[in-house]
């Protein structure tokens, strides 16, 4: 176990379809809105321990970050898609929109069954059995045992927020990221359900959220580099490779066609036969596509 790894905080609720744009249009109006727990859950229209999951979800996907002694302020995810001015996407309708959530829980979160499955690529086919079991090898090093219901409860959310066999039109219970398809399900013959990541065609994953996500790569990569390889980028930890299950053919493709495009001024693609290389010059990317490192603050142990 890492000391960022976290196992709990989500009150055994996933990020629910209509909680982010919610949750950042009423902070953006109310900065202290939730250090007060009443008026919070007036406003919001939700429960108490629902209340503690929206906060959970709005940090961890960096819609909104804590202010120490002064409530919360827009993050740099919410401020990118869902500010009333420039937002991309302010009703959260978009599947790129998605993918960028979701690089945000795999790489900035440090929650422990997303960096196993999505950060790492640690399981690629497996049960919730499997993936139970997984967690409580990264949790064996913490200095308090952690309940086998935590366990269960953490992979449980996991799950159904990537995976529901049905949903109906009217319920609002789902999770958006289900939208994404990153988990298929198989019941096998003893009965198991067994849940697939293997690589395929990422829909709806845009030039733009790949670009973020190569930036960000790169800067956190080696502080200091301007460089990666492109084996780093295709199969490095929390790479885009790994976190957007890219296959090689795939991966180079968005390499080209960022290098042609939203980087074409601050980026170059070495590909030589001795050489795969990314170079980036910071200086020259538009800021459209910098998460503001400034906006960041450490995931709770």
């Amino acid at each position: 176990m890492t000391i960022a790894d976290r196992f709990s905080g989500h009150e055994s609720f996933v990020c629910r379809y209509g909680w982010l744009p919610k949750a950042y249009q009423a902070v953006s109006a109310n900065p202290d809105l939730l250090k007060d727990e009443e008026r919070a859950m007036h406003t919001l229209g939700i429960g108490r321990n629902m209340l503690k999951s929206l906060q959970f979800w709005c940090e961890a996907m960096g819609v909104l970050v804590p202010v120490t002694g002064h409530g919360h302020r827009p993050g740099p995810i919410g401020r990118k898609l869902l500010d009333p001015e420039y937002g991309w996407d302010q009703h959260l309708e978009s599947l790129e929109s998605l993918w960028l959530l979701h690089w945000r829980l795999c790489t900035r979160a440090a929650l422990a069954a997303w960096s196993e499955v999505f950060g790492e690529g640690r399981l690629v086919r497996f049960d919730r059995q499997r993936l139970v079991a997984a967690l409580a090898q990264r949790a064996a090093g913490s200095a308090r045992p952690l309940a086998a219901s935590t366990l269960e409860q953490h992979a449980a959310i996991f799950l159904q927020s990537y995976y529901q066999a049905e949903r109906s039109g009217d319920d609002t219970s789902w999770c958006p990221l289900q939208d994404l398809a990153l988990l298929r399900a198989a019941k096998e013959e003893d009965g198991r359900i067994v849940f697939n990541t293997d690589l395929r065609a990422p829909i709806g994953l845009s030039l733009r959220v790949f670009a973020i996500a190569l930036v960000e790569f790169v800067a956190l990569s080696d502080k200091g580099s301007t460089s990666v390889d492109f084996h780093r980028l295709l199969k490095g930890m929390h790479s885009p490779g790994v976190v957007f299950r890219l296959d090689e053919y795939q991966l180079r493709a968005f390499v080209e066609n960022v290098a042609q495009g939203p980087l074409r001024d601050a980026m170059r693609f070495v590909d030589t036969s001795d050489t795969q290389s990314v170079v980036l010059h910071r200086d020259r990317i538009d800021p459209n596509y910098l998460l503001d490192a400034n906006d960041e603050t450490p995931a709770h142990a």
